[in-house]
């Protein structure tokens, strides 16, 4: 894969040959010497802006530049550009959402698509309202009539249509462009006119802080250099889990664009309600060849919130090595699932038609009861150990 590891020796190696140059044209005649100094200098301008434009992204192949310039097309032969993320949208779905949006809106008419109602990143939604007087964030219901031929559905975060944030608005899109850092799934979208996606991202808002910098239209305000490292900072639990030289880059951008970690810090925290549901949850654990499982019964708006973080929380045992938690969602079981990476947990999640990364991986079945999905889990995990 090519990158741009020796990005910094091109301005460099620019500056010497125009110097040479100039020294050049100075012999010829002070005239053509004045206009090679003249050239000289816009062309170095130019190398320095470049560089600084990709300065930071250590790894960044050429496959996210043809993308982003396939995206600059789309763009522009679009009469609306939705943009929107996956069910029960997190930090870094709303985040990526909207700092794309953010990038977009003053050149091109973007609607910014959110289900308001099951949304895990209340504290950034009600934030993003807040601090952005201009930002509109749509349910589908108050878009569903501006949806044309020539609409283009941007998704963020997910590349599978059951859990796209509005299916309906999905389907009615001829129009598909996929950004995503999840593993492929068997049920991939595939009728996408551009697709990136790269599963060593740590998060679809890192991905979106450099297709920002590779647009140059608008570098991020506080507020959607904030939004964009929340995303990043939930998806590597704080720089712990599934981190790159990117990341950092892509991170340190964003607070050079006075990004707000503190602000980040509150919207991390939790209610009384889901501390106490996140710990019933823990003292019920189990364990099965050193993975540690929990469920709960409770079906209420804390419990999805509390399963994640549960999970996240028993990774903290001693000799734990992967987690895993139920909980009922209507007529169908969720499982969130971690792991340190010792325990592949995507390919666990997959085995029950679901997907995600090697650290952080979820599935939702549709079985009777929580011993059906129980049993249905632990042999999921036991065949995988099995295999490895």
């Amino acid at each position: 894969m090519k990158s741009f590891s020796l990005k910094a020796l091109f301005p460099i190696i620019l500056c010497i040959i125009c110097t040479v140059f100039t020294v050049y044209m100075f012999t010829a005649g002070t005239v053509l010497g004045f206009i090679a100094v003249a050239f000289s200098l816009c062309l170095v301008l130019w190398a320095f802006g470049l560089y600084r434009s990709v300065s930071g992204m250590v790894n960044v192949d050429y496959k996210l530049i043809r993308f982003t310039k396939k995206l600059k097309k789309l763009l522009k032969t679009s009469s609306t550009v939705y943009i929107m993320g996956h069910k029960f949208s997190d930090l870094d779905s709303v985040g990526s959402s909207y700092g794309l949006y953010s990038a977009l809106r003053d050149k091109y008419n973007v609607k910014l698509v959110v289900n308001k109602q099951n949304t895990l990143a209340r504290p950034l939604v009600d934030f993003l309202r807040f601090s952005d007087k201009d930002c509109e964030i749509f349910d589908y219901s108050e878009i569903e009539d501006t949806v044309d031929e020539n609409s283009l559905l941007i998704v963020l975060d997910t590349h599978r249509n059951v859990i796209m944030d509005y299916q309906e608005l999905y389907d009615r899109v001829a129009r598909l462009v996929i950004i995503d850092h999840h593993r492929k799934a068997d049920d991939f979208v595939d009728r996408t006119q551009a697709k990136y996606m790269k599963s060593s991202a740590s998060s679809a808002c890192e991905i979106v802080t450099f297709i920002i910098r590779l647009m140059g239209i608008r570098k991020p305000g506080i507020v959607a250099a904030t939004a964009l490292l929340s995303g990043i900072m939930l998806d590597t639990k704080n720089f712990v889990m599934n981190t790159n030289a990117n990341t950092f880059g892509a991170a340190s951008f964003l607070r050079q664009n006075r990004a707000d970690p503190v602000l980040i810090k509150k919207m991390f925290s939790e209610s009384v309600e889901v501390c106490k549901r996140k710990y019933e949850i823990v003292s019920g654990v189990e364990l099965l060849d050193n993975c540690a499982i929990a469920r709960t019964e409770t079906n209420d708006q804390f419990t999805r919130i509390a399963t994640a973080q549960a999970a996240d929380e028993l990774l903290g045992i001693n000799g734990v090595v992967a987690a895993f938690v139920m909980c009922p969602s209507d007529d169908k079981v969720n499982i969130s699932a971690r792991s340190f990476g010792d325990v592949d947990v995507q390919k666990i999640m997959a085995r029950l038609g679901g997907g995600g990364h090697k650290t952080v991986a979820a599935c939702q079945i549709s079985v009777p009861d929580m011993e059906r999905a129980d049993a249905l889990l632990r042999k999921a995990i036991q065949e995988h150990i099995k295999e490895r």
